[in-house]
């Protein structure tokens, strides 16, 4: 009977040391750090995004609205302004897109997030998903969560696994391990 509970224990803590488990509550800040590492890395759409991109609309509605002043143009005048405007604009997408996604999934809580060999299993007060690897293309890390792209062009979907719900230090670096196994990073 011993060498039994010995054998599981062993299987068990073997299982504990392939998966990581991770258990945290998605915050504003985490999913617009996703959102905007998404929009950045999303192909060849992902110039859009791009603080130098929008920098050098800015330049570009600068001089035009310099013309449009010099000239008397009114319409260069109004379109050196939309041309400033619309880079400043587009800095609060990310923001924007992050909190509508927390308000539809705000209601399922504590999310509990295991990562293992077979893929990511992620539990909550309303839902139960399994996903095997095949269901991801990629994976991308930010100072705060590691976000898991679907195997699209543009990786469209995405899961976002927020580094604060790992116990340990330890578990960041495993779970860094296991993806870097499964998936290639970008």
């Amino acid at each position: 009977m011993e060498q039994a509970e010995q054998a599981e224990q062993a299987q068990s803590v073997e299982q504990r040391a392939s998966e990581v488990v991770l258990e945290y509550q998605l915050r504003l800040e985490d999913m617009t750090e996703a959102v905007r590492l998404l929009f950045r890395r999303r192909g060849r759409a992902g110039f859009i995004h791009h603080p130098v991109f929008h920098a050098a609309v800015m330049v570009l509605g600068a001089l035009v609205l310099t013309a449009g002043l010099a000239g008397g143009d009114g319409i260069g005048f109004a379109f050196g302004i939309a041309l400033i405007a619309w880079p400043l604009l587009m800095l609060g997408v990310p923001g924007m897109t992050a909190r509508q996604l927390l308000r539809a999934n705000e209601h399922h809580g504590v999310m509990r997030v295991t990562v293992a060999e077979e893929g990511v299993r992620t539990v909550s007060a309303h839902m139960d998903a399994r996903m095997s690897w095949a269901n991801y293309g990629s994976y991308a890390e930010t100072d705060h969560c590691f976000v898991l792209r679907s195997p699209d062009k543009i990786g469209a979907c995405a899961m976002v696994i927020v580094k604060q719900g790992a116990h340990t230090p330890q578990d960041v670096d495993r779970l860094r391990a296991l993806l870097n196994t499964k998936l290639p990073r970008v």
